[in-house]
């Protein structure tokens, strides 16, 4: 598996192993073996952006050319023309990609634009049943084997969000089905993540994806349990979820600590009101919040600077709970734009404190 690194990081590299090979401690043989594995980070190109820009702006005049004139075609000549210029484009995208590397992907991502947009089409066409969120579904499908194939981190990306997209209908977030073959599909993106080159950006979008996933699960067995609480019931598992992925820093990739942080700070965001808790015990919320501030200051000790974060966005939010209650508006945003700057200087003196430390 390919290991993408930073320039200076792979030049680094290449200098120690130069060293090691003329100091005869490893052979020259297996200093090129080494350096194989690890492949440097591509950079932003302005000839990449104009040949991607270019790709966006021909596939959306092709398809804004069909849609218009969508009344007026015969059936075959429609599926025939969504179908022709998607192979048009993978062609073009494979006899350029020994010689213009950049230039094939533009049309190659312009094929996917044409595979997403034929199923809206052929949908409408045929008047095939079922929701916006179900073309999103199989048009990441699609492109999935396209993202493996070519080792395209991007492509994925964009898969993964249209599954995201998909969990966003409207019967998963009603609680009446549970979409038990998004668990296969989490499982490839997992997979093919790793055999791409592992992205940080893919990863944290399938975390979120799997805790859409999760959320549609939790709808479901509220809808059938009547008695309890939503938001009381969410806010603790994704609190536990989050905490979990937290404690177990070293043991995971870092990206997944990060969404850890994130997913324990909104799920403690939300239980923080009176409103999320169960009606015979509202005032649970206050016990909580004094909990899980204790417990964001047990991280700080031990140099999570994102704690930090979560610590000022909590104190923050009874500030403005409270404060909009008592004091005058004007008093509000003063002191309020002091406890910022007092917790930006903080954040700035911790990580100064512990320059590369924290996480």
């Amino acid at each position: 598996m390919m290991r993408i690194v930073r320039e200076k990081e792979l030049e680094f590299l290449r200098n120690e192993l130069n060293y090691l090979a003329e100091s005869e401690v490893i052979t020259a043989e297996k200093a090129e073996e080494i350096q194989s594995l690890y492949e440097a980070r591509e950079k932003p190109s302005f000839t990449r952006t104009l040949l991607y820009v270019g790709s966006i702006l021909i596939g959306a005049g092709i398809l804004s050319f069909i849609a218009s004139n969508w009344a007026e075609i015969a059936k075959p000549v429609k599926f025939l023309l969504i179908v022709g210029i998607f192979i048009a484009c993978n062609f073009a995208g494979f006899k350029l990609e020994r010689n213009y590397q950049k230039t094939s992907k533009s049309f190659y991502y312009l094929g996917v634009l044409v595979f997403g947009a034929g199923i809206f089409l052929v949908e409408q066409m045929f008047h095939i049943g079922g929701s916006t969120q179900d073309a999103f579904l199989w048009w990441g499908i699609g492109i999935m084997p396209l993202a493996w194939v070519l080792r395209d981190k991007w492509i994925l990306l964009a898969a993964v969000f249209f599954f995201l997209f998909h969990l966003m209908d409207a019967p998963y977030l009603q609680g009446k089905v549970i979409p038990i073959w998004m668990i296969l599909i989490i499982a490839a993106i997992y997979f093919l993540n790793g055999k791409i080159g592992f992205s940080k950006g893919i990863a944290l979008v399938n975390g979120v994806l799997q805790l859409a996933f999760l959320a549609t699960v939790i709808s479901f067995f509220i809808t059938r349990m009547r008695a309890f609480d939503e938001p009381y019931i969410f806010g603790i598992i994704y609190l536990a979820i989050g905490i979990a992925l937290v404690l177990n820093k070293g043991k995971i990739h870092d990206i997944y600590v990060y969404l850890g942080y994130i997913t324990h700070g909104g799920a403690a965001l939300l239980l923080s009101f009176k409103d999320s808790w169960p009606m015979e015990l509202p005032s649970l919320y206050i016990p909580f919040s004094l909990a899980y501030l204790l417990f964001l200051l047990f991280l700080i000790k031990r140099g999570s600077l994102f704690s930090i974060i979560l610590l000022c966005v909590m104190i923050f939010r009874f500030y403005l709970d409270l404060s909009f209650e008592f004091l005058p508006k004007s008093f509000v945003f003063i002191i309020g734009g002091v406890l910022l700057l007092g917790f930006g200087f903080y954040f700035e003196k911790q990580r100064r404190k512990g320059e590369g430390k924290h996480v």
